[in-house]
């Protein structure tokens, strides 16, 4: 066997391992195992969305118990946009949580 082949067979082995290790701690990160083995998972508070708008800037949905709390924070504040308080909020999706805070809305309004 050449040198050449040898040397092209180790590389590719190195780059399929060095793959599967950034597979797998991409997956750990999507599906939040690596919180659960460090024991964070079972917290009592925990982030539900996050969206960036500008370097240091961002909107984050966190989950509080039963509260759901709209968050501004950049790198001088933290602010509280909105508040939304439900015994199950964590069983609605959106468009149930929409259709509710629209009836609960229109109920005050008359």
């Amino acid at each position: 066997m050449s040198l050449g082949l040898a040397t092209v067979k180790m590389a590719a082995s190195l780059l399929l391992v060095v793959g599967l290790i950034l597979l797998l701690l991409y997956l750990l990160k999507r599906y939040g195992l690596a919180t659960r083995w460090q024991g964070r998972g079972t917290s009592l508070l925990h982030v539900e969305e996050r969206l960036v708008l500008g370097p240091r800037k961002q909107v984050l949905v966190v989950r509080f118990l039963n509260r759901i709390l709209v968050l501004g924070v950049t790198d001088s504040s933290i602010n509280l946009i909105a508040e939304h308080t439900s015994d199950d909020a964590q069983s609605l999706d959106f468009s149930t949580a929409l259709e509710r805070e629209k009836q609960t809305h229109s109920v005050r309004a008359d």
